[in-house]
């Protein structure tokens, strides 16, 4: 859900940058395009306006020019050349005049002055002006009798017009002047319009990417304080986790007490129910536990599937965080909890460590936890105190170091495979018969008894490892094919059902299916029978027989043995060791030897450790005997074959 959420941030932030470029870039286009149009505009008013001005004086300046042409036309005018010559050039005037009047007249209809009269007006006087004036010329020229003062006079009443033009030029002039005022204002206030319109939408592009940023700001904050608290707290349950926990408890290093909580029979609910039934019965119980750890003001995180760990960081003495630690063992214990009809009751085990001060948070994590493994051990309390002297603590911590060696010791090939023969009693068999072993490699290259690492191979599920380990080791070997290998199988490889496909094909490609016997313990027969039918039947189908070892240990039950198909019963050490003790003993050892024969399956005897033993067994007719008073172990690679032996001849 988070990673959508951040991804949907991307994209929005995305988008909103975009948006806000695409809007900068819109305005920037839009300013450029109205100053560039306003521009074009008001150049070609002012151009215009101008124009006419120029227009309106060059007209102005052409009837000041007429004027003085009059008075050229009575002082020149003596002789005949005089007054062709200033008729021709007061001719040529009016006509540029009226030339230059059509050009005013053009450039007023492009402008917007509104000077409508003007044209109908200068025509009139205009017309009126040049008739006037023409007809007093043409006196002049055509009699002598009108006088230069009479003409001047005569002119003068003609004179009204000009003025009137120059008067109607002059209007234009101070209109297209104020027009042209006008233009630049209209132009500066327009830019100024632009330059509001541009700032303001500057200014809410401004705002709007300061929105946006504190949009991303908050989201970012959001999703960094989420990531946190999920780095920081369990998902499920919202309590804290290991790192959260080993924060807190770094700000308390003057100690404390600490307790690791496991869950009884969790495990149990997830098989049975489902793991959502697990799931709500996890927070329900979690929410209780925190309310009374809130009450007595301890924290509690959860650091596994069903694994807590509760830190007393008020409390120094052991036997108060050891009191709350039973509060809440109990307070599990009567928790209610049912699913689909049926109720379900569950248990915990404690352990707890001191912490003293300046302590390491997985030092003392570590010890809590192997106090709570020590009381998960049946028949312990259920709230364990660690102590380095516990010997049964000191056993677990040993346990754990070879769990964590054993890994690695298979990869590098620290093992080796031994063997012990099985000695036929009552006849010398034509093939040698020898119980596969293990044997660890230190490195010094000294022998490791699997006493050492067997143990912490069961308890922490790495027998499978072991077991594939010797099976693959023994058949990838060159074996003796006058000799039968009895390999041990754990209940764990047993409950794998996926496994099984892959040890029948293995055997089947080796082809040395027919020398293999695997012993599999009674306890683990009786545990898991479904999936011991299901190996038992697959492997005998390729050839491969099957031991049933410890018989007699406590699970014994001859119903068992008609459904599994075994051709070997090994009876546990513990009856042979005793055999010759009491006759009760040997009473009841020998039910299972004559049980045996009766279900035609051949009997080996554990642990003979004398000669005195072997031949008992011998007389109560046990097919096989197996121990140190036979043969010690060996490398498997020293063992020939049985023929070649002459030690079982001395036994018998």
């Amino acid at each position: 859900m988070l990673y959508i959420e951040s991804k949907r941030l991307g994209k929005n932030t995305a988008i909103g940058l975009l948006s806000i470029a695409f809007i900068i870039l819109l305005q920037g286009v839009f300013g450029a395009w109205e100053m560039e149009k306003i521009t074009d505009e008001s150049s070609n008013a002012l151009v215009v306006f101008s124009d006419t001005q120029v227009e309106s004086l060059t007209l102005k300046s052409m009837l000041i020019n007429l004027r003085k042409l009059e008075k050229d036309t009575l002082l020149y005018n003596k002789t005949l050349f005089d007054k062709k010559r200033t008729k021709l050039r007061w001719e040529r005037a009016l006509l540029e005049t009226n030339i230059q009047f059509l050009k005013l007249e053009e450039e007023l209809n492009e402008s917007e002055i509104k000077a409508k009269s003007f044209s109908s007006l200068f025509t009139k006087a205009f017309f009126s002006y040049k008739d006037g004036i023409t007809l007093v010329l043409n006196k002049i020229s055509n009699s002598s009798k009108i006088t230069q003062y009479e003409a001047l006079l005569e002119m003068a009443k003609y004179k009204k017009y000009i003025y009137a033009m120059e008067a109607e030029i002059d209007k234009i002039v101070e209109l297209a002047e104020a027009q042209e005022i006008k233009a630049i204002a209209n132009l500066k206030n327009t830019k100024d319009k632009i330059y509001w319109i541009l700032g303001l939408s500057g200014l809410g592009s401004a705002l709007l990417s300061i929105v946006l940023s504190i949009w991303i700001i908050k989201k970012n904050m959001h999703i960094s304080r989420t990531l946190e608290h999920q780095a920081l707290h369990d998902t499920l349950t919202g309590v804290l986790n290991r790192r959260g926990l080993s924060i807190v408890i770094d700000n308390y290093k003057e100690g404390g007490v600490m307790a690791y909580l496991d869950l009884d029979r969790f495990k149990l609910v997830n098989d049975l129910h489902g793991h959502t039934a697990g799931d709500e019965l996890l927070v329900s119980l979690t929410k209780k536990i925190a309310m009374h750890c809130k009450e007595k003001k301890c924290t509690i995180s959860r650091v596994g599937g069903d694994e807590f760990v509760i830190w007393f960081n008020n409390i120094k003495d052991i036997k108060s965080a050891g009191l709350i630690s039973k509060e809440i063992v109990s307070l599990i214990e009567n928790h209610p909890f049912s699913w689909m009809g049926q109720t379900m009751q569950l248990g915990a085990s404690v352990g707890l460590a001191v912490a003293n001060k300046d302590f390491l948070f997985t030092e003392v994590l570590s010890r809590a936890d192997a106090a709570c493994n020590m009381a998960k051990i049946p028949g312990n309390i259920k709230v364990m105190v660690y102590e380095e002297s516990d010997p049964d603590l000191i056993e677990l911590r040993k346990e754990e170091k070879w769990a964590a060696k054993i890994p690695q010791m298979i990869i590098n090939e620290e093992f080796c495979l031994y063997g012990q023969r099985i000695v036929p009693l009552q006849s010398i068999d034509s093939k040698g018969h020898v119980e596969v072993l293990i044997r660890g490699i230190s490195k010094d290259g000294k022998i490791i008894p699997p006493g050492l690492f067997l143990p912490a191979a069961e308890r922490f599920g790495l027998m499978p490892n072991i077991d594939r380990w010797v099976i693959e080791t023994l058949l990838s070997s060159n074996l003796d094919e006058d000799m039968d290998f009895s390999i041990n199988i754990s209940g764990h490889t047993l409950a794998d059902k996926e496994y099984l496909p892959k040890l029948v094909k293995l055997l089947s490609q080796s082809g040395k299916a027919q020398q293999i016997i695997f012993e599999i313990t009674e306890s683990v027969a009786m545990t898991c029978i479904d999936t011991a039918q299901n190996y038992i039947r697959a492997l005998k189908a390729i050839g491969c027989r099957f031991s049933l070892d410890d018989f007699g240990s406590g699970f014994s039950s001859f119903a068992y043995l008609r459904d599994i198909h075994v051709d070997y019963l090994k009876i546990d050490g513990s009856l042979i060791k005793v055999l010759t003790r009491s006759k009760s003993d040997k009473i009841l050892v020998q039910a299972i030897i004559n049980m045996a024969a009766s279900l035609e399956l051949k009997t080996v005897a554990e642990y003979v450790e004398t000669e005195e033993l072997a031949d008992v067994l011998n007389q109560m007719n046990v097919d096989y005997a197996q121990g140190y008073g036979l043969h010690k172990p060996e490398p498997l690679t020293n063992l020939a074959s049985f023929k070649e032996i002459k030690y079982i001849k001395s036994v018998l």
